[in-house]
Formats: structure tokens, C-alpha cells, sequence
């Protein structure tokens, strides 16, 4: 085994750039079978194309209406939906954003990229895409830019319980904007019809195992892994099922460890993430850590996923953290690791990925100066929104967000993520606080502890 690179990310590492360097996967729309690859390369090409003539067209009715009485205005045309947004639809892992980005360096395009399960509400997307969608923005007017390609992740988390404006809102883009847009989803939501019969949708399977196979083979050989067996290889693509970012995760954590023994056992638990390393992980950050070094050394031992654990440390930060004055320190920490991590997403600058460790970890922990020597009794919760876009609630805190959304017009994961953790910081503050809350809720002794 060769030392790791500090810091590097294989998944990004040995990921593609062009088209050319890629396996394909296999797509159909409806029944039939589809070069996915060549669709979407006609769809960008065609989107400019068609744009171009509308744009034209349209500016002669704009010129049309400014010397003509409101009466006789004509309206301006429009493109289909259908020629201005498609969707890529499979399991996580299998290479849709890959795709998106490989497209994009093919025609020398910038992709513009957001998710769409971090903006449930109609005005957070209208505020997050607006801008996007737009023909140019102010820093075209100062350089040369690139033309653009939209890409919306995650949209089967799109879709919020009380806010229904979500979806006309993406459709209202899509008919608005001046480039073309991809998006990405890892299932079917019947929820998501209206989206499905506007625009052309892809049913993207996951590389065939073989595939798989060779571009595991050509990291082992790069990356100098000694010790693995083609039975090993095998064992790490069965146990990912078709996610091939798993297996080239698992790849990088045999890279940092050793097969001497017990090989079957290491893949079939390595990157797991389990709940008891997690668990020690956390309680060693709030209770033992004292330096920014100590939590950089902590997150560097550990195998867990940093964005899985930047969502533990966010689902347990009030349960160690209690004064109002850390928690928002803490929150501060949080929200600027967060943006630096949109900045790695979006420009792949990952040489800025130590500072969003120091930030959501040492940062965070380190915002708590106030300790007590027992602290064995804290509960650790698991955190109740995935990247996949789905909440992990028992049947009381369902309830407690149902009650919320009685009072408020918000989301679940408004309530969860916003909501709850501002009730427990309100209800923590003295009893009667908490029985003022418990009243306006009506909540039950159950939904209460939740809060206390």
C-alpha cells in the first residue's frame, strides 16, 4: 500500500472529464432504448440553435409592441419545455452528474449546478435559479464567458407536503430560460407527474459489472493498491449493487488500511459508516477534543463520509451545545463550511476541502467552552434529512411535525432542519417557556420530551 494524499478524493480524482473517457450507461425513454450520450449532446446543440431563432423572433414583437397600441401586441414565443430541460433518472453512484459535467468540458460550457432538495420552497428556488436562468450575468459584461448548462440535482427531493408551488416554479423556469438544463433524480416520485409529461425523461441503469470492473482494475493499477484480488474486486461491485462511487470509495479506504487479514470481512465493512463508529466519532468531538488540531486528526483517522458526518454533527450540535451565545457561533461555523462546500461543488476548487473540515468539525466543537466532566448521559441522535431527500422520523416527531404545520405554512424539512432546533433551544431556556409552547402545539407528553 502507497500513503494517501492528504486530503484527495478518489471519486473526484479518477473522475472523468470528457465524454470520450467514460463508460457509458445504458437509457431508454419509455421502452425504447437510447445513445444517451449523443440525445444530450443534440439537445444542448439544438437548445442554442432554437434559442437563437426565438430570441430573434421575439425581439421583432418587442419592437413590433413598442410602436403599436396595446390591442394589437403580440405575444412572445416561447420554447417547448421539452427542447429546454431533460431529466436523468437512477440509483445514486452510477454517473448522471458525472455525465452532465463530461457534456459540459465536451462543448466548453460552465455548468452552473444547485440541488434541488436544499430549496423545497417556491421562493427559495425562484431565488436560487432566477439569476441562473437568465441570459447573462454582470461578470459576462466585464470577461468572455462560457455559454452555460444549468444542471438541478437531487429533484426527486423537490417536492415539499405544504408547499405545492415548487414544482410550476421549475417548470416556469424551464419555459424561461436562455440555457439548457439537465436534471438529475435517483427515483421515480409520482408526485413529480406534471414535471414527467412536460419534459423528455431518461431512465439511466447503472454500468453493467463488467464495466465496473475495468475502471476499478485501472485505479488499482494507478493508485498502486498490492494485495487485492480479482475476487476482491468482485466482492466490493457486489456489495455496491451499481454504485460506482462506492466502489471507488471503498477503493480508497482499502488504499489506507490492509488485506492482510481477514480480506471478505474489510470490504464487506469498510465505508459503512456504521452507527457505533459514528456514535464514538461524535462523542469525541464535543467531549474530548480541546484543538483544532485534535479534531483535525480525529476527522482525518476517520472513514465516515464527510458530507454524512457534517449532517450527524448538525443533527446533534444543540444536544452538547446549550448556550445561546455558542450555539451561534457554532451555526456561524456551520453555515460558512457549508458555503465553502458549494464553492468546492461548484468550481471543484477540493484544495479548499481542509478548510470546510476545520470548519464544520474543529470549528464547530470548539465553539463550546462551557463543559461538565460527565457527559455520558447525552442522547445522539440521528440526522433526519439525506441526500437522497428523505426524513428518517419516528412516530412522534411525524406528529410534532405535523402539529408545527398546523400553526406554519412550512415544509418538513423547514420544520426539521429550522423549526425544531429553534423550539428545543426555546423550551430549554426554562419550564415555563416550555409549557407555553406545549400549549400553543398542543402537544402531548411524548412530543414534548422531543423538546426538552
Amino acid at each position: 500500500m502507497v500513503a494517501q494524499k492528504k486530503m484527495e478524493i478518489w471519486t473526484e480524482k479518477h473522475r472523468p472529464r470528457f465524454t470520450r473517457d467514460m463508460a457509458f450507461p445504458t437509457a431508454k425513454v419509455g421502452r425504447q432504448k437510447v445513445d444517451l450520450i449523443e440525445d444530450l449532446r443534440k439537445f444542448v446543440i439544438s437548445f442554442f440553435k432554437e434559442k437563437e431563432k426565438l430570441n430573434e423572433i421575439n425581439r421583432e414583437i418587442r419592437t413590433h409592441n413598442r410602436t403599436h397600441e396595446e390591442k394589437e401586441h403580440r405575444e412572445e414565443k416561447k420554447l417547448p419545455l421539452d427542447k429546454a430541460a431533460v431529466l436523468l433518472e437512477g440509483p445514486p453512484g452510477i454517473g448522471k452528474t458525472t455525465l452532465a459535467y463530461a457534456l459540459a468540458n465536451d462543448l466548453n460550457m460552465e455548468v452552473i449546478e444547485t440541488n434541488a432538495s436544499d430549496t423545497r420552497t417556491k421562493g427559495a428556488l425562484e431565488s436560487k435559479l432566477r439569476e441562473t436562468t437568465k441570459s447573462r450575468g454582470i461578470m459576462d459584461f466585464i470577461v468572455q464567458s462560457k455559454k452555460k448548462l444549468i444542471l438541478i440535482d437531487e429533484i426527486d427531493g423537490l417536492y415539499g407536503v405544504t408547499d405545492r408551488g415548487a414544482v410550476p416554479t421549475i417548470l416556469s423556469l424551464i419555459e424561461n430560460t436562455q440555457f439548457p438544463i439537465i436534471m438529475c433524480s435517483n427515483k421515480y416520485k409520482q408526485n413529480l407527474q406534471s414535471l414527467y409529461k412536460k419534459i423528455r425523461r431518461y431512465e439511466v441503469n447503472p454500468l453493467p459489472d463488467e464495466e465496473v470492473l475495468k475502471i476499478a482494475r485501472k485505479i488499482v493499477v494507478k493508485e498502486h493498491i498490492s494485495g487485492i484480488t480479482e475476487k476482491d474486486l468482485n466482492l466490493i461491485i457486489e456489495k455496491n449493487e451499481g454504485d460506482l462511487r462506492g466502489v471507488i470509495n471503498d477503493l480508497q479506504g482499502i488504499s489506507q488500511g490492509s488485506l492482510d487479514k481477514n480480506t471478505k470481512e474489510l470490504i464487506l465493512n469498510l465505508n459503512r459508516d456504521t452507527t457505533e463508529e459514528i456514535f464514538s466519532l461524535i462523542r469525541n468531538l464535543f467531549q474530548n477534543v480541546n484543538t483544532l488540531k485534535e479534531a483535525r486528526n480525529l476527522t482525518n483517522k476517520s472513514d465516515v463520509d464527510y458530507n454524512f458526518l457534517y449532517k450527524w454533527i448538525n443533527e446533534n450540535l444543540t444536544s452538547y451545545i446549550r448556550q445561546n451565545s455558542e450555539i451561534a457561533n457554532a451555526y456561524d461555523n456551520l453555515s460558512l463550511a457549508d458555503e465553502i462546500f458549494g464553492r468546492i461543488r461548484k468550481n471543484q476548487y477540493w484544495s479548499l476541502l481542509p478548510y470546510f473540515f476545520d470548519l464544520f468539525a474543529g470549528g464547530v466543537v470548539l465553539s463550546r467552552k462551557n463543559r461538565t466532566h460527565d457527559e455520558s448521559f447525552h442522547r445522539i441522535m440521528f440526522p433526519r434529512f439525506t441526500s437522497t431527500g428523505f426524513f428518517s422520523l419516528s412516530a412522534n416527531e411525524r406528529s410534532l411535525v405535523e402539529k408545527i404545520q398546523k400553526k406554519y405554512k412550512v415544509s418538513d424539512i423547514e420544520a426539521v432542519q429550522d423549526f425544531i432546533p429553534f423550539l428545543r433551544v426555546l423550551c430549554n431556556s426554562s419550564r415555563k417557556q416550555l409549557g407555553n409552547v406545549s400549549n400553543w402545539f398542543e402537544l402531548d407528553s411524548k412530543e414534548k420530551k422531543i423538546l426538552k
